[in-house]
């Protein structure tokens, strides 16, 4: 079968970026839930869908697609690496989460009152982790992005420069699991480097028959994603079966062009959301869940436009 449609197309990127930030929204909403809880309303058969490993899933592509997306811009540059675009670079990056503590501690006055103690100060001056907010995410991609910044500008050779990312992210993983660190912490960051090297080798990758690594990819995820025997291996199935899916089916939306523009910020703007702007909903799981999407969507809708410099697209993008 030829293939007509690129990999990786621009827009594909970033329209896929938006299914799976819905997708983390909704993982995220099932983690928060009392399943069996008889007080609590939710279907059985949603059970099948195992939606506890959808976050991790979603987090998997959107580190792929983070790596990928970053490898290009930076091998575009050659040498042009400079303070203005690594200012670029840390702002687009910290002003979701700047702007997400200007939207939590009003939320934090209206709803709990209790919560805003000198600790939530502190945690915001040294980026803890507050309990409303995931940001261990955060973190590592702030860590990903500086480490791959410093290989391009220590002139390395592109090849290299996989290498050593490829062998930071081991080492990473390594001291994480030595530490004691919950696996979510880096059970998906192999997916970064990953990105890399498509971005480097992505002629090869290209080349590759989408049908074929379509089938293998899930072959792989019908083994484990029902035994749950290796979740890294899960992952890395589940960005190859999502990105050579885009060459089959077109997926184009501006809805979600959108959400995937200004992924960071649904990230973050979802935490208020699931806390409390809709914890009247929270006893009835399908209810709470789309209430979750529409709310963090009309949130980060209205602080995005709310921006100065945004114009639409690009904003927010990562």
């Amino acid at each position: 079968m030829n293939n007509k449609r690129p990999l990786l197309d621009y827009e594909d990127t970033y329209n896929l970026r938006g299914i799976v930030m819905l997708m983390i929204i909704v993982g995220h909403s099932f983690l928060r839930y009392p399943v069996g809880d008889d007080a609590y309303y939710f279907p059985a058969w949603l059970s099948r869908l195992h939606m506890e490993l959808w976050g991790s899933l979603g987090v998997s592509v959107f580190l792929f697609l983070s790596g990928y997306g970053l490898f290009l811009s930076l091998s575009k540059r050659a040498g042009t690496i400079d303070k203005k675009y690594l200012l670029s670079k840390v702002s687009r990056l910290c002003e979701p989460l700047v702007i997400y503590w200007i939207v939590e501690l009003p939320v934090l006055f209206i709803f709990s009152r209790n919560e805003l103690t000198p600790q939530i100060f502190w945690e915001i001056i040294t980026f803890s982790i507050h309990p409303h907010l995931d940001n261990w995410f955060f973190k590592v991609i702030v860590a990903t992005y500086i480490v791959t910044i410093c290989l391009f500008k220590s002139r390395l050779s592109m090849g290299k420069i996989v290498i050593a990312l490829f062998a930071a992210t081991f080492v990473y993983m390594v001291t994480m699991a030595a530490l004691g660190f919950g696996e979510w912490w880096f059970n998906t960051i192999l997916c970064f480097p990953l990105g890399a090297l498509v971005a480097y080798k992505y002629d090869a990758f290209e080349k590759l028959p989408t049908l074929v690594v379509c089938s293998a990819a899930m072959l792989v995820i019908a083994m484990l994603y029902l035994a749950f025997y290796n979740r890294i291996v899960l992952h890395i199935a589940f960005v190859f079966l999502c990105i050579y899916l885009l060459r089959l089916v077109n997926i184009k939306s501006r809805l979600l062009f959108f959400i995937g523009m200004n992924s960071l910020m649904f990230y973050f703007m979802a935490n208020p959301v699931y806390y409390h702007i809709m914890r009247f909903s929270y006893t009835n799981f399908p209810l709470f869940c789309l209430l979750s999407i529409v709310g963090t969507f009309i949130l980060s809708w209205i602080v995005t436009l709310s921006r100065p410099s945004c114009h639409g697209r690009g904003c927010g993008s990562q």
